[in-house]
């Protein structure tokens, strides 16, 4: 008898996990806007990541069309030094400002920064590499920032 309880309990449980309507955020296309034209200025590689990524909402189903200008830049500082003076952990910063702009005015500005701290290498090609990482999870940051912000616009 306790296990035809356990049985109905675990079916049960199963079906209103499977059917709880979860969708991922950014696999759905369907959006209440679309961006026809983006300009940038500032670092160009972070803005050629973001412009990559946003070419996905350049479909013209929607009735909310909007221009958008980027300006980004990256700030890479020491925070620590070992006692020999050397740097021993670094931040990187990515700062995004994004401007819509709506019937040739500006409507919204507003600022996207992500930030991540890091040790120092002897291996300067780790180091290199490990950074170019960390720049790429930043701008992903950042992207979804700003999808999610023009979403509620």
């Amino acid at each position: 008898m306790m296990k035809i309880y356990k049985l109905n309990y675990l079916i049960l449980s199963f079906f209103f996990i499977v059917s709880c309507g979860y969708q991922p955020l950014y696999s759905n296309k369907v959006t209440n806007f679309y961006i026809y034209k983006i300009n940038s200025f500032g670092n160009e590689k972070v803005n050629k990541a973001l412009i990559n990524r946003l070419e996905i909402y350049k479909d013209k189903n929607s009735k909310k069309k909007i221009e958008l200008e980027i300006n980004s830049k990256i700030n890479k500082t020491t925070t620590s030094k070992d006692t020999k003076g050397n740097p021993k952990t670094f931040r990187i910063e990515i700062i995004s400002q994004i401007k819509v702009i709506k019937e040739e005015k500006i409507n919204l500005d507003k600022i996207f920064s992500k930030s991540a701290n890091y040790n120092n290498s002897s291996k300067k090609f780790e180091l290199n590499q490990y950074e170019k990482n960390i720049k790429i999870n930043l701008i992903d940051k950042i992207f979804e920032d700003i999808v999610s912000y023009l979403q509620t616009l």
